[in-house]
């Protein structure tokens, strides 16, 4: 049975809200068609106002004339890393190539109002992990977000923008041309929300937890005290990521919330060599895992080997690549041929 339709309604009728979907999906039978009927026939929400659902088919078809597509934590595409985090979302909209699972995501976020240095930074750090074989996550917002798509974009790296508010609608309106670079390249844009809910204020806060959910480690480039990616920091530290700072002038503002961060034991950082020493990741290793591929299956294999220190199996490759068995089993056999990966009895390495 798809449930797809009848999520994606009851989306649109309870604007996206997290606890009266959880509220409705368990008042039914535990699925989403449950959940539609049960809010449906009651015609309110918890707070006692009416409930308009559309009719699932019709809204579902509508979504995909947009270029949108649903993923639910039923599927398969779902992340994975998004499942054990708290409050994961039940199911997440997309725009572009699904979220890449051989590819290690690194959250990298800051203030909107960042310096000029600041921006570089960011910018200097996303294109050197993008080459180091990472995925860059940010907001797509001004400052520090977009200055880390940039850099990823321009070292030809994958990178992925969680948005506060329905995909029809890119916000900031500004940034539409970098959402579109991000698609063009082969990145993502991803929101927990249907098409058509505005990105309101709590909602960035919310999507946070995405952001570092999707990301292996979470890096803060520039962050006052009241920043909003200090909440991004905290998911992280919710989530059992990674979390490092690049410090700044002790007596600048737009570091408050950066130095208040490595005071409480985020790791500090002036290189991304430091972020890949913290991983184990050797950084020509990486580069050459993620260029020697002569097609698309190659890349994913190589990437999920690089990501790990130690061999890995076929079956394991099947499951961090989604490819199937026999794809698998026959880019390993190309791969091994020329010489870029070597057999032992506990599995392939680089």
């Amino acid at each position: 049975m798809n449930e797809s339709p009848y999520y994606h309604s009851l989306a649109i009728g309870t604007h996206g809200g997290y606890a009266t979907m959880k509220k409705y999906r368990s008042a039914g039978d535990g699925s989403w068609e449950g959940a539609y009927h049960a809010l449906r026939d009651i015609g309110k929400d918890p707070d006692g106002e009416p409930v308009i659902l559309p009719e699932p088919r019709e809204a579902y078809e509508r979504m995909e004339a947009l270029g949108i597509r649903l993923v639910l934590d039923s599927q398969k595409e779902f992340p994975e890393a998004l499942r054990h985090i708290p409050y994961p979302p039940f199911g997440i909209y997309l725009r572009g190539e699904a979220l890449p699972a051989a590819v290690s995501m690194l959250a990298i976020v800051g203030t909107r109002r960042a310096s000029a240095d600041g921006k570089k930074t960011a910018r200097y750090f996303a294109g050197e992990l993008s080459a180091a074989g990472f995925g860059i996550a940010s907001g797509l917002a001004f400052g520090i977000d977009a200055a880390a798509h940039v850099g990823a974009l321009a070292a030809n790296g994958t990178t992925v923008a969680v948005l506060a508010g329905g995909l029809d609608d890119v916000y900031p309106h500004s940034h539409d041309a970098l959402a579109r670079r991000i698609l063009a390249a082969g990145g993502t844009l991803v929101s927990e929300y249907p098409p058509g809910e505005p990105p309101l204020g709590y909602r960035f806060i919310e999507r946070n937890r995405i952001m570092s959910g999707i990301s292996r480690g979470v890096l803060v480039v520039e962050a006052p005290e009241s920043s909003g990616a200090l909440a991004t920091a905290r998911y992280a530290a919710e989530q059992n990521r990674e979390l490092f700072v690049v410090p700044g002038a002790v007596s600048a503002n737009n570091f408050k919330g950066s130095h208040a961060l490595i005071r409480q034991g985020a790791e500090l950082v002036t290189s991304p060599d430091d972020i890949l020493a913290a991983y184990n990741i050797d950084k020509k290793e990486c580069a050459a895992a993620a260029h020697a591929g002569t097609s698309p299956e190659e890349i994913l294999i190589l990437k999920a080997l690089a990501e790990i220190s130690t061999p890995v199996d076929v079956d394991k490759l099947i499951v961090l690549t989604r490819l199937e068995p026999r794809i698998v089993i026959r880019t390993l056999s190309f791969l091994l041929l020329r010489g870029i990966i070597k057999e032992s009895e506990q599995g392939y390495t680089i």
